[in-house]
């Protein structure tokens, strides 16, 4: 039985897409089931990192140094080495750089944007009221930091990033972030 041109592709194709499922299936199978299971926390983190990012590229800060923004995440790390790969990334002019700092004291006196980690809920309100007194743009992914006094509260939503951002609290902080970034939140208040 001779196949013409056509069936001969298509046989083709097929064993390619046969291939790829058992090659998938394997590398599934493979897997540590912790892995599978940190895979959506490693995901919700990264998006959070990129966020953090582009906040810092958006916003103009007080005090600022001509050469570098540092990032300061304060209480127990949900990154991981998530947040190595901002080390060094250009903010127009100036450079990001990661510091984790011991107290929230030392965040706000060498920080110019500070994530408060959950672990840190019962000082939120206090770190916040800090932050406005030294310009630090204040991120936390605890619930309620926006009506603290944080300036931009991160939380997944339908399996997305979404954000609330108290430009109360940034006006005190003297600063400000895009409106371009500002349309995306969820609540403005």
């Amino acid at each position: 039985m001779r196949l013409r041109p056509a069936s001969l592709r298509a046989a083709w194709l097929a064993g390619i897409a046969r291939r790829r499922h058992c090659c998938a299936l394997a590398v599934a199978l493979l897997l540590p089931a912790s892995a599978q299971t940190q895979a959506p926390a490693a995901a919700e983190y990264a998006a959070k990192a990129a966020f953090i990012y582009n906040f810092a590229l958006f916003s103009t800060f007080p005090n600022a140094q001509a050469k570098l923004i540092r990032l300061c995440v304060l209480g127990r790390d949900p990154f991981g080495n998530l947040l190595a790969s901002l080390e060094g990334k250009p903010l127009g002019e100036a450079k990001m750089t990661i510091a984790y700092p011991r107290s929230g004291h030392d965040a706000l006196k060498q920080c110019q944007i500070v994530f408060i980690s959950a672990s840190e809920t019962d000082s939120v309100a206090l770190l916040a009221q800090s932050a406005r007194q030294e310009g630090v743009l204040t991120v936390s992914d605890a619930k309620g930091a926006a009506r603290m006094g944080i300036m931009v509260e991160l939380d997944v939503e339908d399996k997305r990033i979404a954000f609330e951002f108290n430009a109360e609290a940034a006006r005190a902080a003297n600063i400000a972030l895009s409106s371009k970034v500002l349309r995306l939140a969820r609540a403005v208040y």
